[in-house]
């Protein structure tokens, strides 16, 4: 199929399974970088056509492994945020590619980790503690010589106080963009359910991440971040002031109220056709966010989201 035929969500599955080589342990240097380009090609196109399909899926399709689903999740919201501030394609490509390479340094450790319920061991907390480093050593042997994908994969971790890792650094020697990739890296994990951790719902998860960030937000990455995805991002399953429960349809602007698609009556029976509610009216004012695993896997996204959706 052509890729100007892809739906939004057909575009991150494949950006997903384009990835999945690219993080191997024994990736090909020859086509390394060409196919990072494919999956940032295919990221574009799917937040280009519907960014609300493109958020939704880090909630609402949990099929593909973490180690390829949490880069593509993180660089999604990369895309967005930087095009919130008004930069170009060309100009967030150098910093979605590091939103997807972030964690090649420990690649093999975090499939390790997807199996163990056990907690960290020093071993293990040691190779976390140096794998933006790694990572970067890794890419340059691939052959990348851009020294603001190489940056932001080396300071991921890092906060303008210096507590960050692996070289400490401090104030302005963090790139903003090295900053916002570590914030969006910390809130899809916190959505993520492991073996050693239950994932947190939307709202709980952007509350978090923004204050357990220690020294790395400042007022404007707290904005950008906050009105990139809100407390209540497209693909959040709340339950209603009256009872109904739904999945979010789109990003609130501004003060807006999100819509919101009730799916289940206050009964929590299945409506024949799903209503349209909207999220300004008190009677359809969100009361809380449940857990997406409710939706996720259990309702084709297109019913939901349309064309745009289709898998």
């Amino acid at each position: 199929m052509s890729t100007d035929l892809l739906s939004s969500a057909q575009h991150i599955l494949a950006a997903r399974q384009q990835l999945a080589p690219c993080l191997a342990q024994t990736p090909n240097p020859a086509s390394f970088i060409a196919q990072i380009n494919v999956v940032i090609t295919h990221l574009l196109a799917a937040c280009e056509q519907n960014s609300h399909v493109a958020l939704a899926m880090i909630q609402l399709d949990l099929n593909d492994p973490y180690t390829v689903r949490h880069p593509i999740n993180v660089a999604i919201v990369v895309n967005l945020a930087l095009k919130n501030l008004g930069h170009s394609e060309t100009e967030r490509w150098h910093f979605i590619a590091a939103a997807l390479t972030m964690n090649i340094g420990m690649y093999a450790l975090q499939n390790e980790l997807s199996q163990q319920s056990s907690a960290l061991t020093p071993e293990q907390l040691g190779q976390i503690k140096l794998h933006p480093a790694q990572g970067r050593e890794t890419l340059r042997n691939l052959g990348v010589a851009d020294s603001m994908w190489l940056d932001c994969v080396l300071q991921h971790h890092e906060a303008p106080d210096g507590s960050g890792y692996p070289q400490q650094l401090a104030g302005d020697t963090v790139l903003f963009a090295a900053r916002l990739i570590g914030l969006a890296d910390r809130y899809c994990a916190l959505l993520s359910n492991s073996t050693y951790r239950t994932s947190q719902s939307a709202d709980v998860a952007l509350q978090t991440s923004l204050n357990s960030a220690g020294g790395s937000l400042d007022q404007k990455l707290v904005n950008l971040f906050s009105q990139t995805i809100g407390s209540y991002p497209p693909g959040s399953v709340v339950l209603l002031n009256n009872g109904e429960s739904g999945v979010v349809l789109e990003q609130a602007i501004g003060t807006a109220a999100p819509h919101i698609l009730a799916l289940f009556d206050r009964d929590d029976q299945l409506y024949p056709q799903a209503i349209r509610r909207n999220g300004q009216l008190a009677e359809f004012r969100i009361l809380k966010v449940l857990d997406s695993r409710i939706i996720a896997g259990a309702m084709p996204l297109s019913q939901i989201w349309g064309p745009d959706a289709q898998i």
